[in-house]
């Protein structure tokens, strides 16, 4: 990438997905709207977010994909980057 911008802008886009963009406000409008936002976005913020960046963190140092990098801290976390892939 060029500058940070396209990095940080070619990496939300990976993560989300186009199809995901039009579909959530959708699904907020339809099962309960804004009242499900509150809690989203403060899970999101607190915890999706900070392990986002830990897990971008780690795998750069050690040169390991997603399921790589948390086997490679504990045999026993490996499911929790088959998980991250999943989701």
């Amino acid at each position: 990438w060029g500058s940070k911008v396209e990095y940080i802008l070619a990496t939300i886009g990976f993560a989300i997905g186009f199809g995901n963009v039009w579909r959530f406000p959708y699904l907020c409008q339809k099962n309960g709207g804004g009242a499900f936002l509150i809690p989203y976005f403060t899970s999101l913020v607190t915890m999706g977010i900070p392990l986002f960046f830990l897990e971008l963190a780690i795998g750069q140092s050690i040169r390991k994909g997603s399921i790589g990098v948390w086997n490679n801290i504990h045999p026993y976390l490996g499911g929790v980057g088959i998980a991250s892939v999943v989701l």
